[in-house]
């Protein structure tokens, strides 16, 4: 049998109705299907990791042979050091420690990293960088970045990829339609990561790290995820990030 690699989701809770009980509303760790089904079309056994205590963050990432940092949440203002926008929305400040113990330890470990959306807001925010807050009131002239489209799979707006990058690369594109789900951008670029891709009203889209001879870590604003049939070089993102993954069980 082949060895696949194990890749971690991370996961949030949310309040939801039991199968039992239809009006009985309990917390239940949840992580979006799209993630897992994503894992397995690429070649990879996809494992749901619960929020847990920062200190159990070394026991993942000495079991998991990649992560995929997942979307949800606002980052806290507080992890980055500021105080919160008025726009800012829900978020979840123990999912924040302990996703960024998990990026330090995996980054320890040398496991590949991928990271969406929020996800990708959180390793910038683990490399010492900042978060803006609320794009439309914080950057002038800037484009509707949550997208109104009847499904997730619809892209709405342009990137441009920086050709001197692993993800250019990767897509072998410089300019790719992608989806869009976010109120909160990536702010200061934080240490050790370069920008890879933005959009047209200069919203950074795409981090990766300046030295490509460290381990896998590629972080998108969009959800290739969910654009993977539209676009087969979506695909190609999760395939390259299992394959980085496979190096290091």
């Amino acid at each position: 049998m082949e060895n696949k690699p194990l890749i971690g989701l991370t996961s949030t809770i949310m309040t939801i109705n039991t199968i039992e009980n239809e009006t009985q509303s309990i917390p239940t760790v949840v992580v979006y299907n799209k993630f897992a089904e994503t894992v397995r079309d690429g070649g990879g056994i996809p494992i749901v990791i619960p929020i847990g205590k920062p200190e159990e963050a070394a026991h993942y990432a000495k079991l998991c042979d990649g992560f995929i940092f997942t979307g949800g949440e606002d980052i806290s203002s507080i992890t980055y050091g500021e105080q919160p926008h008025p726009n800012a929305k829900k978020v979840n400040k123990h999912r924040d420690d302990f996703e960024m113990q998990l990026v330090k330890e995996a980054r320890k470990e040398n496991k590949a990293i991928l990271a969406m959306c929020r996800g990708y807001h959180l390793l910038n925010v683990s490399f010492g960088g900042t978060i803006v807050q609320d794009v439309k009131s914080e950057l002038d002239d800037s484009i509707n970045h949550f997208q109104l489209s009847t499904t997730r799979t619809e892209p709405s707006h342009t990137v441009e990829i920086d050709e001197d990058t692993l993800l250019y690369k990767i897509v072998g594109e410089k300019k790719v339609d992608v989806n869009s789900f976010h109120h909160q951008a990536i702010g200061k670029v934080g240490k050790g990561l370069k920008i890879a891709a933005r959009a047209e009203d200069g919203v950074i889209e795409a981090l990766e790290l300046e030295n490509q001879e460290e381990s896998f870590l590629l972080g998108t604003q969009w959800h290739p995820e969910e654009l993977r049939h539209e676009n087969e070089n979506m695909m190609e993102i999760i395939k390259t990030f299992i394959e980085a993954a496979k190096k290091s069980k």
